[in-house]
């Protein structure tokens, strides 16, 4: 996928990208109205969603995607959130990786008993079946842990946990919990894992937790990357838990 700025005006970037069949597309982004949908020009598929194959569909979306990933790390404004940002992301290992175990310990155990046994969760975030907002029993899908770094690449807060939920009558997920949001100055690192189905019984806490984490955070750069229809640089190509498919916006 090739992408290139071919303009900025009133607040409007200009991306082209060619998709990997050749094909060209025109992708303005407003950056000023986050909430604005992106203008997407091309004339090589049909318009409407509905007469797309499912690969054209695919395509679309790697276009839009590699559109504003080039917007946000070409120019100078902040289009994607730092969870999409391969350097932050990067930034967030570098973090996890220099605290000691008892700092670890101090921020992450909670974390690690909500995957263990989430239904404290949905006690906390009242996800009940009478309370929830899907039919059906409510079972809890990805647990987000967020902290926040300094420029330094320090920890220097941490955010209550984020859950998404469903059930098997659902055909999305939805929230509970506050939405993280780091303090003015500090970047959000999102970490995103499921519910720990059937831990190794050599898992040894708190080091091999501290390994999945930071392998989740190399998978979401790898996903970020697929996400975009390109292969990841050869460092980030590994396999575990990074993004998840799905309405998760994270």
């Amino acid at each position: 996928m090739q992408a290139e700025i071919i303009g900025i005006e009133d607040g409007i970037v200009g991306v082209r990208v060619v998709d990997p069949r050749g094909n060209t597309h025109l992708v303005e982004i407003d950056v000023d109205e986050q909430d604005t949908i992106d203008l997407h020009a091309q004339e090589a598929y049909p318009l409407e969603a509905s007469d797309q194959t499912e690969d054209v569909q695919r395509i679309m979306d790697q276009v839009l995607a590699r559109a504003r990933f080039e917007a946000h790390t070409q120019t100078e404004y902040d289009i994607l959130r730092s969870g999409w940002d391969p350097t932050q992301l990067r930034r967030g290992i570098d973090a996890l990786e220099s605290i000691s175990d008892d700092e670890f310990d101090n921020l992450f155990y909670e974390y690690y008993m909500a995957l263990h046994d989430p239904t404290g969760l949905k006690d906390e975030y009242d996800i009940g079946p009478d309370t929830a907002e899907v039919e059906g029993d409510p079972r809890i899908a990805l647990v987000i842990k967020s902290f926040c770094i300094d420029d330094q690449n320090e920890i220097v807060n941490d955010l209550p946990l984020f859950v998404f939920y469903s059930s098997e009558q659902a055909d999305k997920n939805y929230t509970a919990g506050p939405d993280p949001d780091c303090p003015s100055g500090t970047t959000e690192i999102p970490s995103m894992l499921p519910p720990f189905k059937d831990a190794p019984a050599d898992f040894i806490y708190p080091e091999d937790f501290r390994g999945l984490m930071i392998n989740n955070l190399i998978c979401q750069i790898r996903d970020i990357y697929r996400n975009m229809g390109e292969r990841p640089p050869k460092q980030y190509d590994i396999d575990g838990f990074g993004k998840p498919h799905g309405n998760f916006d994270r």
